[in-house]
């Protein structure tokens, strides 16, 4: 009984470590990859975002090396601009409440309104989000007919 116990466990080890020496079938995904202060930065914007905002819907955070800012795409439940404004404006509060001093103090960045964009977009009919409103460099833009790709309009 305990020899097959011993193969039991002999089998086991070999699995995981077969498991564990598996290689990705894209070898691109085993690339390196730089880990860069902006993707911490956007990480943790995310889990505060989690934590503290309390968003429950999905929230895509991440650092957008080629225009060098924190990008948050926001899904939320309104196509109305100001209701979208009022929920990107609650959690720019929660960036300078949270992000902010997380940055300095960690990294001695200095985070503005300059390095972080806040795109809204409500589920639409067809299951493909639609952007209503998005917060960059501190100003609101509204896609000009409210849909999504198209050109946009300043607004403060």
């Amino acid at each position: 009984m305990n020899s097959k116990k011993i193969m039991l466990a002999i089998l086991c080890v070999g699995v995981a470590a077969a498991a564990c020496t598996a290689t990705a079938n894209n070898p691109k995904l085993d690339s390196r990859y730089e880990y860069t202060v902006g993707d911490d930065v956007a990480q943790r914007t995310a889990s505060i975002f989690r934590i503290t905002a309390g968003i429950e819907e999905p929230t895509l955070v991440y650092y957008d090396r080629e225009n060098h800012d924190i990008v948050a795409e926001i899904i939320g439940n309104t196509d109305n601009v100001e209701a979208a404004k009022r929920e990107i404006d609650a959690l720019v509060d929660v960036i300078r409440a949270n992000v902010v001093g997380y940055a300095k103090k960690q990294h001695r960045l200095d985070l503005t309104d300059n390095d972080v964009t806040l795109i809204y977009y409500v589920d639409s009919d067809q299951g493909v989000p639609v952007e209503v409103v998005r917060r960059e460099k501190g100003k609101y833009i509204v896609p000009v007919g409210g849909e999504a790709g198209g050109d946009a309009e300043d607004k403060e």
